[in-house]
């Protein structure tokens, strides 16, 4: 007659489950082990089944191996409460439950920093949504900069020029074009990394803030991620300014060093002398200072600009139609309008430095 393993007495049974658990660790199935042993818990509360100490440090060992600390702790203190220091495995399991009770830690700092993420996630939605309300539509703030043509580079002969801003000549943008009203900012930075956007990256804030101040440390690359994130989040084709874009957009009209005229003028731009209170210091908040002939906020000073533009070490054979000019030396790309901490030549409309594409600089 053959007999069903349910029918056996709750002792065998428990000795059949421990067998069984044995040959599963020995496999190195220790999450199955763990499930197995549990079933002689069951018989234990079922049936008032005795259970040895050196069953809660079987359990503990299992419960470690299979990464079950909650398990791994309770069975390790149970078996040192009932082997006492003179138990067989009573330092082996100390080591189990300070191992599971580390691992815990960290999975509850885990936790609160998940849980910090989707706060800041439902926080960046929710400031999103008040923008969607507010501008009928998705992405920064936007201001349509007319077609026109004007003189780029050197075009005030002066001793602040570099060679580099020479030859000048006429360029022509031939169709209006939107640019960002402010500089992208951190919380813009951050929806993007929130998102799934721009490699997660979430750039160091030098511990003055992050909000509406505009983000920093960030490379061409970094930046080339986020336009790219941009266009597909809203369907519209984001990109960076090429070089004559950006001078076009920065003098808004004006011929002289800045758009302004012959001086950057005090507190109008952040910049080291400039009298802003700012300069020297950290960055500004976007639209801290007064726009352009054009609408656009910190085309001077404030952080550096990434453009499109591969680096040439002066305008010979650059194009004329406002477009980037891709060829030359594209390891490193033209970056414009100066950052905080220098003095104000460096903002000048026609004023170009080049970077790798891969350094992270104050943008």
């Amino acid at each position: 007659m053959l007999c069903h393993a349910d029918e056996l007495p709750p002792e065998i049974q428990a000795d059949r489950y421990l067998v069984r658990a044995e040959r599963q660790i020995q496999a190195g199935d220790s999450t199955a082990a763990v499930a197995t042993l549990d079933k002689i818990l069951v018989l234990q509360k079922d049936h008032g089944l005795g259970i040895p100490a050196a069953f809660w440090f079987k359990h503990a060992q299992a419960s470690l191996d299979a990464k079950q600390f909650e398990k791994a702790a309770t069975s390790a203190t149970r078996y040192l409460s009932e082997a006492g220091r003179d138990g067989e495995h009573y330092l082996a399991a100390l080591e189990i439950l300070d191992a599971s009770e580390q691992e815990l830690e960290a999975q509850s700092h885990r936790e609160a920093e998940k849980r910090e993420r989707e706060a800041e996630v439902r926080k960046l939605n929710a400031k999103l949504r008040a923008e969607e309300r507010a501008s009928g539509g998705y992405g920064p703030e936007m201001v349509v900069i007319p077609a026109g043509s004007f003189r780029m580079g050197c075009v005030s002969n002066d001793d602040d020029c570099d060679d580099a801003e020479k030859p000048t000549r006429r360029v022509t943008i031939p169709q209006a074009f939107a640019v960002s009203k402010y500089e992208v900012t951190f919380d813009e930075w951050d929806l993007c990394a929130v998102r799934g956007g721009c490699g997660g990256f979430r750039p160091r804030d030098k511990g003055w803030g992050r909000g509406n101040r505009p983000v920093i440390n960030v490379s061409w690359k970094n930046a080339k991620d986020y336009v790219a994130w941009l266009s597909s989040e809203t369907g519209a084709q984001y990109r960076l300014l090429s070089e004559a874009e950006w001078e076009y957009a920065a003098r808004a009209g004006s011929m002289g060093k800045y758009s302004g005229g012959a001086g950057v003028g005090s507190n109008q731009a952040n910049c080291d002398g400039c009298g802003d209170g700012w300069g020297d210091k950290w960055t500004a908040p976007v639209g801290w200072f007064a726009a352009n002939a054009f609408g656009l906020h910190d085309m001077h000073g404030n952080v550096w600009e990434w453009t499109e533009d591969c680096w040439n070490e002066n305008y010979a054979g650059a194009p004329s139609d406002g477009s980037a000019w891709t060829s030359g030396n594209c390891a490193r790309r033209v970056l414009r309008g100066g950052p905080w901490i220098y003095f104000a030549r460096n903002y000048r409309s026609g004023n170009r430095v080049r970077a790798f594409t891969n350094d992270r600089f104050t943008l």
